[in-house]
């Protein structure tokens, strides 16, 4: 029984063992294959630039206030790199503001809610610009303009004594680096596209509210229309006063010319 016992119990360990190294071994298998993913999903660069557009209806006597709000909220958020590229407020007869900012995509939906909390969500869109051809052009002209410059250092320094040659060198030199610091602009733009949303927030009056707009200025306005109006009478009078000294006269003698002629 101790034999039978014996062997019972080696060839569950045996089996125990054997079980636990392929799965370790399964495990150690697929740990290579998901390193390669995130490895190649970090090392492919985003080329997506994005857009979000959003329109909020907010009441006419706010407007101002929940502007410089969103501004400053914006302003404010240093650390997700917030860049206010263009604000307007409009408060005439279509009362309006447009705010057109940069943000680290993701802060974008913390800035929208909290821009929709300042009035009523209208509109909301999102356009999308595959950028992967003009930022595989621009790197192609850096690298060729890299090798040409390194070319160009190489000859400059073989041109010695030959003034002409190191002349026409040092203009060509001059030109490829022109052209090589604006590649890196156009490249550094194309980067801060790609790493950063744009997002454009409309804050508009509802046309309900606005209608009684035009009836509160008329009334606002309603003395000194009267008195716009009283003053051109009076200028109207002015004019035609001088007038009535020669029409009445002239008329009388017109009637009285025809009382004449008919006896």
């Amino acid at each position: 029984m101790r034999h039978w016992s014996f062997v019972a119990i080696t060839a569950v360990v045996a089996f125990g063992v054997v079980g636990c190294s392929r799965s370790t071994g399964g495990r150690a298998a697929m740990a290579p294959l998901a390193i390669s993913q995130a490895a190649r999903a970090r090392a492919e660069p985003n080329t997506l630039s994005r857009e979000h557009s959003v329109v909020i209806d907010v009441p006419e006597t706010e407007l101002e206030q929940r502007f410089n709000r969103v501004t400053a909220r914006c302003t404010a958020d240093a650390a997700h790199h917030c860049t206010v590229l263009q604000s307007d407020l409009s408060t005439g007869d279509t009362p309006a503001g447009h705010i057109r900012l940069r943000i680290d995509p993701d802060a974008v939906e913390g800035l929208i809610n909290f821009a929709s909390s300042q009035g009523r969500l209208e509109h909301r869109s999102t356009s999308v610009e595959d950028l992967a051809e003009v930022i595989q052009d621009t790197q192609s002209r850096l690298e060729m303009l890299t090798n040409y410059r390194k070319q160009l250092l190489e000859l400059q320094a073989k041109a010695g004594t030959n003034i002409d040659a190191a002349v026409k060198v040092a203009s060509e030199l001059a030109t490829v680096q022109g052209n090589l610091e604006r590649a890196t602009a156009e490249a550094a733009y194309q980067n801060k596209r790609t790493t950063s949303d744009v997002v454009m927030i409309d804050l508009v009056v509802a046309q309900r509210t606005a209608y009684w707009r035009p009836i509160r200025e008329a009334l606002r306005d309603f003395l000194g229309n009267m008195s716009n109006g009283m003053s051109q009478a009076i200028t109207a009078i002015a004019y035609i006063v001088p007038w009535l000294f020669v029409v009445v006269p002239g008329l009388y003698l017109i009637r009285l010319f025809w009382r004449r002629r008919g006896r």
